[in-house]
């Protein structure tokens, strides 16, 4: 039997990795350096709604490979211990990590050609049937037939195989029906597969990096090891102190601190790497953070100072909630509350902790497709269900029901206590979310308000500062002539004082002079008697001389 072409036995990575340089993350000092994304080719968070008019040359159609399949589940019970400790039992490679890695795709359609070729009388007829009979063989028993578990919906196959053949293509030429689908959740035994795709992580040269950067160490290695231990402590995946998981996310977050030393590590990425571990092995989790970081403009809610974070934050989160519920919006001015008291943690992590698992897989599916905006329409969401509830809390409550009871307003039952297997209306909680359409156009709108707002406000406040610093110039000026008089004034004292002692001084001399005057007209007087005496004197022995002879 002839081969089809669409099922050539084509590498995956042709349509995830593509041969330009553009675009790939080379190892540097520090990314944040750098504008790295510039690869818009190959990648966009347009909304898949809003994709009718992209013109993209179909990747090559993909045929899918081998691997020894294991898969990570969200939920709870017997099935996720079972797939925990296929983990632990194989310990870690790409191959065999799990079904949703990208890396297992050509040589499963490869090995199903091979058996057609041999005359296999089974062979399936799609692309999909391919996908799921080879899954379910590893899987689900030797049969290769589809077992549902209880609660779930069975996988359309041919649909995703569609999509997994050729993302780019099926998502320019179907935009809206992938966006439908993703909507209502990809499949979990597809979803590390598809977030790859969708955000076109997939990077062999990165995940050499990655492999190079775990021979490294790194400065933020304690700090790590102290938080492995709080992310998801009650999931089986990372209960095991020792397990696969726990090493898993301590390697990824290291190399990701020694790939972006700006970044380095902050608290709130190991929730996030955690969610990319249980979809995908850690080689494929560390490119999709890379991606999610750049990209999805992540990174800037963990840089010093986290100022996307706050920047989205303080306005077009305010912003949306002014307008799409003005009501609370004024409640929560009047309580004191602000978006970063509760909100912070929800973008740190994307939702990631303390909210119920298939939740948060349902909120990075949406993430991963129509870009980091969506966090705003699932927090707009869960602000519209429970306003009515809000309304009637104050301060301690608010913050104490926000940062840990939102999302109970989706559960399908009021939990009993001690109840672990809690159902949610999860499909409601991603209608209500998407039924909002938050578009890129409306955040940077109301960002460049906010720009406006700030430039009007540091050019009064530059204007304010220019006056301030000329009126302290002006009162530096006034302390140094004041300086100066006080100088002069006590130099002036002491010339005054001088004059004052001269002027005695003088008075002195002229008393000094006038008894001397005095005592020269005595001594004058006293002379001229004492002439007139011996004057007389002398006329008078003259004359008895005279009368004698």
């Amino acid at each position: 039997t002839a081969k089809s072409p669409s099922t050539s036995p084509v590498g995956l990575d042709s349509l995830l990795s593509p041969t330009e340089t553009e675009g790939k993350f080379s190892v540097r000092e520090s990314i944040a350096s750098s504008d790295v994304t510039d690869d818009e080719a190959r990648f966009s968070t347009v909304l898949l709604s809003a994709r009718q008019s992209l013109n993209t040359n179909p990747s090559p159609k993909v045929s899918l490979p081998s691997s020894d399949l294991g898969s990570v589940d969200e939920g709870a019970g017997s099935e996720e211990n079972t797939l925990v400790d296929d983990w632990r039992k194989h310990k870690k490679t790409a191959s065999n990590s799990t079904i949703l890695s990208a890396n297992n795709v050509p040589y499963l359609m490869s090995r199903l050609n091979e058996g057609a070729e041999n005359g296999t009388s089974s062979r399936p007829t799609s692309l999909g049937d391919k996908i799921r009979e080879e899954f379910y063989q590893k899987h689900g028993g030797s049969d290769g037939k589809e077992h549902v578990p209880e609660g779930e919906a069975a996988v359309d196959w041919d649909f995703w195989g569609q999509v997994i053949n050729d993302y780019q293509g099926f998502a320019a030429e179907h935009p809206e029906q992938l966006a439908k689908a993703i909507e209502r959740g990809i499949p979990k035994t597809l979803r590390g597969m598809v977030w790859q795709l969708m955000s076109a992580s997939k990077d062999p040269e990165l995940e050499t990096t990655y492999l190079r950067l775990l021979k490294e160490t790194s400065p933020h290695e304690k700090a790590i090891m102290r938080d492995l231990g709080r992310t998801f402590p009650h999931h089986a995946f990372f209960t095991d102190g020792h397990g696969i998981g726990q090493e898993n996310l301590f390697n990824v977050l290291k190399a990701y601190s020694l790939y972006d030393p700006q970044v380095g590590y902050c608290q709130g990425l190991p929730f996030i790497v955690a969610i990319l571990l249980l979809n995908m092995p850690d080689e494929e989790a560390f490119c999709l953070l890379v991606r999610l970081m750049h990209s999805y403009d992540v990174r800037g809610h963990f840089l010093p100072e986290m100022p996307k974070l706050q920047l989205r934050l303080v306005s077009p989160f305010e912003r949306l909630l002014e307008e799409l519920l003005p009501v609370l919006h004024l409640h929560f001015v009047r309580q004191g509350i602000k978006a970063s008291m509760y909100c912070s943690q929800w973008f740190l992590t994307m939702f990631s902790y303390r909210f119920p698992m298939d939740i948060v897989f349902r909120i990075y599916d949406n993430c991963l497709a129509n870009g980091i905006e969506a966090m705003f329409a699932f927090s707009m969401a869960l602000l519209i269900k429970n306003e009515e509830t809000l309304l009637s809390m104050k301060f301690d409550q608010l913050l104490s029901f926000l940062n840990t009871r939102v999302f109970e307003v989706y559960q399908v039952e009021p939990a009993v206590e001690g109840q672990t297997d809690v159902k949610y209306r999860v499909d409601e909680f991603v209608h209500d979310a998407t039924s909002l359409r938050i578009t890129p156009f409306m955040l940077d709108s109301y960002a460049h308000e906010y720009e406006e707002l700030v430039r009007a406000r540091d050019a009064h406040k530059i204007e304010v500062d220019s006056l301030r610093s000329a009126n302290r110039q002006l009162a530096a000026q006034v302390k140094t002539l004041e300086e100066n008089m006080a100088q002069l004034n006590k130099e002036h004292c002491e010339v005054l004082n001088e004059l004052v002692r001269a002027r005695l001084r003088h008075e002195e001399l002229e008393s000094e002079l006038v008894r001397y005057k005095l005592l020269y007209a005595e001594a004058m007087h006293q002379s001229e008697d004492a002439m007139s005496s011996h004057r007389i004197s002398l006329v008078a022995s003259k004359r008895g001389s005279s009368s004698t002879n």
